[in-house]
């Protein structure tokens, strides 16, 4: 299992939560998701198909949360399998992971968490970044 969480301060909860729940942008700020194909199926709720930036497709059902500022991408079929959340508190932004990855991936799942650790970082401060223009 991967699961971690990594939070970032953040100066103005509305600016980045206008970037965190557009999910056109998840790929521009998220490297390790090459290509999101989602389709709103219901209000707040998007499904589809994810590229990864790995040579691997798969399934995802996206929830938006307004109330919660909180969006879920839930993995439900491909390589890696449970929910990514990104969520803001008063003073976060914060990105909690609770996923497995299935064979072969799992073979290479300690390296994999550190690159996705890693991943998160960059990605926070990319949406950081970019709220901020």
């Amino acid at each position: 299992m991967i699961n971690f969480e990594i939070c970032k301060e953040i100066d103005d909860r509305e600016k980045v939560w206008d970037v965190v729940k557009d999910v056109k942008k998840i790929p521009e700020f998220w490297k390790g998701t090459r290509e999101l194909n989602v389709e709103e199926t219901s209000q707040g709720i998007y499904e589809g198909d994810v590229r990864f930036a790995f040579p691997s497709k798969g399934k995802v059902k996206i929830e938006i949360r307004e109330g919660e500022k909180r969006i879920v991408i839930n993995y439900l079929k491909g390589p890696v399998l449970g929910t990514h959340e990104i969520y803001i508190t008063e003073t976060k932004l914060c990105s909690k992971w609770n996923v497995r990855l299935t064979f072969p991936f799992s073979l290479r799942e300690r390296w994999t968490e550190e690159h996705f650790k890693s991943g998160t970082q960059h990605a926070l401060e990319r949406i950081l970044s970019y709220s901020m223009r």
